[in-house]
């Protein structure tokens, strides 16, 4: 057996550097970057406390309407949804890519993905084109041929927008026939349509408030800037 070490040899076995290195070290020193990766570390990524711009979460709330859109119908068929059309996948990868890109930018807190953005006007501007040649009483009869609505009274829907607007206020008014009118035109309409179009006109409107928004705070910037200068000058 060998002799068991005695004190003066054990103090040779101190570590050589300080334990705390890396993050412990940076993060004793209030470095603010690591701060926020230990305090988002228990938090989900589409949430960051430092993030204080609600564009960010405003378009990932467009991407989320415009996915869930297309799991909805397009059309009178309510066992197709919207992403089984050549259209509606197109719709869905901007929508996977807006809920991609904004939920790594809210992480980091910048802006990533603005040109899927403005990819939103693509669905933006084809739905609205059908929301224009939209005829619901030729979609009707179409629906009836196609088997996927009776031909029965009760399905009858708002034969324009005009009349569509007119049955609202009977349905706030709680009349049952208005209330399945207006809710047979939208069915005919397709409702997933409606949800992509919300989304997409939402992000539109964010992106150019935020370009608007923008421009006024680099204008206001400078003139407070020149502001600044000519006040040094009279000094």
């Amino acid at each position: 057996m060998t002799d068991p070490a005695q004190p003066a040899e054990l103090a040779s076995l101190e570590p050589l550097e300080p334990l705390e290195t890396g993050t412990a070290s940076a993060a004793a020193s209030g470095g603010d970057d690591v701060l926020v990766q230990l305090t988002r570390g228990g938090l989900a990524p589409a949430y960051n406390p430092y993030c204080r711009d609600k564009t960010f979460y405003r378009f990932l709330f467009c991407g989320v309407m415009i996915v869930l859109g297309c799991m909805m119908p397009f059309t009178a068929d309510a066992s197709r949804a919207g992403y089984q059309y050549m259209s509606g996948a197109i719709y869905t990868l901007i929508g996977i890519a807006l809920i991609w890109s904004w939920w790594g930018a809210i992480a980091h807190n910048r802006p990533k993905g603005v040109n899927w953005v403005a990819m939103c006007f693509v669905p933006l501007l084809a739905i609205t084109m059908n929301l224009i040649a939209f005829d619901p009483m030729a979609a009707r009869m179409a629906a009836i041929e196609m088997g996927w609505l009776k031909d029965v009274a009760a399905t009858m829907p708002s034969a324009s927008f005009g009349e569509m607007f007119a049955d609202i206020g009977g349905a706030l008014a709680k009349k049952a026939e208005p209330a399945a009118k207006v809710e047979y035109f939208w069915r005919l309409f397709g409702p997933g349509q409606v949800f992509v179009f919300l989304g997409a006109l939402l992000a539109e409107f964010s992106l150019i408030g935020g370009i608007v928004g923008g421009a006024k705070k680099n204008s206001a910037e400078k003139k407070a800037k020149m502001m600044a200068i000519a006040e040094k000058k009279r000094k």
